[in-house]
């Protein structure tokens, strides 16, 4: 299952959808880091697009909740076992 969420966390977008207003025109961005660089990448005025990307984050931001807390649950099962062997 972690094998899973994290196939489908390496085809969604990270970091993050920031707005810039330009000569009276709100336009969005993807923002985010590879390694020292910050990266903006254009995704256009308010559209669909922009709604999928933001989805595409939402998601993102959930499926790394849940592999926190899998991850959390794995550790406390295996030294449940240790325990019990």
């Amino acid at each position: 299952m972690i094998e899973k969420y994290e196939t489908e966390l390496a085809d969604l977008p990270k970091g993050v959808l920031i707005a810039k207003m330009i000569k009276g025109n709100q336009y969005y961005y993807l923002q985010y880091r590879s390694g020292k660089k910050t990266i903006s990448e254009y995704i256009g005025r308010k559209s669909d697009k922009v709604e999928k990307v933001q989805q595409q984050i939402e998601r993102r931001r959930h499926i790394q909740s849940m592999l926190k807390a899998l991850s959390e649950e794995y550790a406390t099962a295996q030294k449940m076992m240790e325990v019990c062997i």
